[in-house]
């Protein structure tokens, strides 16, 4: 590792420039990132609800779908605007009256089934199929096209919800970055006593930060929005560590040798301990792949990625520029706060019993409180409510009396009675209010040949047929569920063909099914994986249970505040938050045991031990908790996307308390199990009772 020192801190303006070039690629990858707003995309392909999409998606042209009020206009005024948006590239079809009767047919002649599926509330429902996938640039450009082009009318526009989401976040993304920056920075200037030293920690994690996310083009990965944003402020959060502990390594060498000598030192020795927490963090996120939504691996690949791309910034482009930067570094110097925590270690280590004990039955309250939250599946609610399309679809389902749609589609097997039956019992559902399909407007004993051309072929299409299903459950209801499931059975029992039944309620509803068990799975990966990792590392089977356990602890009672907050978690952040806040945190622990081991070994003594080892560790980890809790919660605060929001006000808020509960109850559990750990270690040092 020297020779590699040498090398990089000898060589440092070949670093630099490579470095630049390396960032000017990953900003261009970063603006070429393929960006997925559409969660459900991330259900397996295999589910029924998933191949039911497929086919109304092909078939019919419902799979993407926005769907528009026309108020107070006449139906050849809303006709002409159909055939407007019909004219517009990448528009598939434009369904309303037309499709099953003439406009110029009056009202009254108009079948009831026909008027109650269009008309509602003096509107006019259009439904706008396009060609390709909500995800796809094109269908993004047709639906602005559309939104221009009904501008003067007075209309509802709704399905287009993530076009609206990628333009909030487009605006929010920098906002975002820049109070996460500045948070950052004055955190870092107010325990490092040089303004340039901050900026230089920031341009190094910046600098890796755009490369994992520019990587991502390259690699060909389809990001979702989540992953980009939380990224972004997890990747300075749990790596500045890594340049807190090379600068100040570097300070300390410096008051020995020569500046170039002191940051050969500092990269050599440094390595071993950043590389090891490195490591931690890495299986932490790296858990996250194990979740069945394909959502996990990507931000689980992409978290411990941007470890990996950190912990080699770090050790490469840091010590050049703290080189290149030292004569403005030494120039420029202000003072900065301390605390002293002696007082607090000491009296932890004289009553570590009881603390030990206050430890243990924190448990009690926080596993209650965390049985006390339900976890929300219905993506819409984490939507900003003030968003045109979501207002749209509220005031459309209540127009039309339904809280939600469902579509069965149907192998067609050429039977109209068949249809007609299975429409019957499906409405017969507790919950379905309505069932609409063909045979809701013709007759099915009507011979094909007498059916126009238009209406048959709005319902029959490439060997599929279907039904639409009018829901009076919303996603919170706990009913949906057994609604969703009579409607599978009914269907499997009464279609002699084969059956899929989708929509986003019940692709929402297979989200919460697929997701069930994933984060007792992710959690139970994530704890094994560290155990072993700390277990190889301090030579010990009870030193990593002990550390973990604390950081249990720490996350029960995290998430044990939302029960006092609504109680109401969305998934994704109940899900990612176990394995984030473990890996990021658990360097708290290994920090201060690793200084109370070195202790005990000078002093024998465990009380003067982990009186010390509180007394020199605080100061790094509140920077580190600090530099977490400033990276994520301006996110928090700022964002009105309830995904990124929950989330990152549970890794902030995390951040404090794995602060507290590593500072207070970790050294009474060091204390009180010192003499477990002698038994269960190899090398551990052993305390010495004064007087023997």
């Amino acid at each position: 590792m020297l020779r590699i020192a040498q090398t990089i801190v000898r060589g440092r303006r070949a670093v630099m420039a490579i470095t630049a070039l390396l960032v000017i690629a990953g900003i261009w990858g970063m603006m070429n990132n393929r960006i997925n707003y559409d969660l459900m995309s991330y259900l397996p392909a295999d589910l029924d609800s998933m191949q039911g999409l497929e086919i109304v998606d092909e078939e019919f042209a419902l799979g993407t779908m926005v769907q528009i009020m026309v108020y107070d206009e006449s139906d050849a005024t809303v006709d002409a605007i159909a055939e407007r948006i019909r004219e517009v590239e990448g528009v598939k079809a434009v369904h309303w009256v037309t499709d099953l009767a003439p406009v110029t047919q009056p009202t009254e002649f108009r079948d009831e089934e026909v008027v109650s599926n269009y008309y509602a509330e003096g509107g006019t429902l259009l439904q706008v199929a396009f060609d390709g996938g909500s995800n796809d640039p094109h269908v993004k450009e047709a639906i602005r096209q559309i939104r221009d082009l009904l501008d003067g009318y007075d209309t509802l526009l709704t399905g287009h919800q993530q076009l609206e989401l990628e333009e909030v976040m487009s605006q929010d993304t920098v906002r975002f970055a820049l109070a996460a920056l500045v948070l950052v920075t004055i955190v870092l200037l107010l325990t490092i006593p040089s303004i340039v030293v901050p900026l230089l920690f920031v341009l190094t994690i910046g600098a890796a930060v755009v490369l994992n996310l520019g990587l991502s083009h390259y690699l060909d990965q389809q990001m979702s929005y989540i992953t980009g944003v939380i990224v972004f402020a997890l990747q300075f959060a749990v790596t500045m560590d890594y340049a807190l502990f090379l600068y100040h390594r570097f300070d300390e060498e410096r008051r020995r040798s020569e500046p170039e000598e002191a940051m050969i030192t500092a990269v050599a020795t440094t390595f071993k301990s950043i590389s090891a927490a490195a490591i931690t963090t890495f299986a932490g996120f790296l858990a996250l792949m194990v979740m069945h939504l394909g959502f996990g691996e990507d931000l689980g690949v992409t978290l411990a990625r941007g470890v990996l791309i950190t912990l080699v910034a770090v050790v490469t482009l840091l010590p050049a520029l703290i080189l290149t930067a030292l004569p403005l570094i030494d120039r420029i110097r202000h003072k900065t706060p301390s605390f002293d925590f002696s007082r607090l270690g000491h009296f932890i280590a004289k009553h570590a019993g009881v603390v030990s004990v206050v430890g243990l039955l924190l448990f009690v309250p926080a596993l209650w409180a965390n049985s006390q939250i339900s976890i929300t599946y219905d993506l819409n609610t984490s939507l900003p409510h003030d968003m045109p399309s979501v207002q749209a679809d509220e005031a459309i389902s209540e127009a039309f009396g339904r809280e939600g749609t469902m579509i069965v589609a149907l192998e067609d097997t050429g039977s109209a009675v068949d249809l007609e039956r299975l429409s019957d019992r499906l409405e017969g559902v507790e919950g379905v209010t309505r069932a609409f399909g063909y045979g809701s407007l013709v007759d099915p004993r009507i011979p094909v040949e007498f059916v126009p051309a238009e209406a048959r072929e709005s319902f029959f299409s490439g060997g599929y047929t279907y039904l639409t299903l009018d829901v009076s459950y919303d996603m919170a209801d706990p009913r949906l569920t057994e609604t969703i499931e009579a409607v599978r059975a009914v269907s499997d029992e009464e279609w002699p063909g084969a059956s899929y039944v989708t929509g986003q309620s019940v692709l929402m509803n297979d989200m919460e099914r697929v997701s069930e068990g994933d984060d007792v799975r992710i959690n139970l990966i994530s704890i094994v994986a560290i155990v072993v990792i700390i277990g190889i590392a301090f030579k010990s089977v009870a030193i990593p249970v002990a550390l973990v356990a604390v950081i249990q602890l720490a996350i029960l009672v995290n998430q044990g505040f939302e029960a006092f907050g609504g109680g109401e978690l969305i998934f994704v952040s109940s899900l990612a938050i176990g394995a984030i806040q473990l890996g990021a945190t658990v360097d708290y622990a290994i920090l201060i045991t690793t200084r109370y081991e070195e202790e005990l070994k000078r002093t024998r003594d465990r009380v003067e031990a982990i009186t010390v080892a509180v007394s020199e560790s605080s100061q790094s980890i509140l920077v580190s908790a600090s530099t977490m809790f400033a990276a994520t919660i301006a996110l928090a605060v700022m964002s009105s996307i309830g995904i990124i929001s929950s989330l990152t006000m549970l890794i902030a808020r995390g951040a404090l308390v794995s602060f507290f509960v590593v500072l207070v109850i970790l050294p009474a559990i060091l204390v009180v199990g010192q003499p477990l750990y002698e038994r269960l270690s190899i090398g551990w040092p052993r305390h010495t009772v004064k007087g023997e």
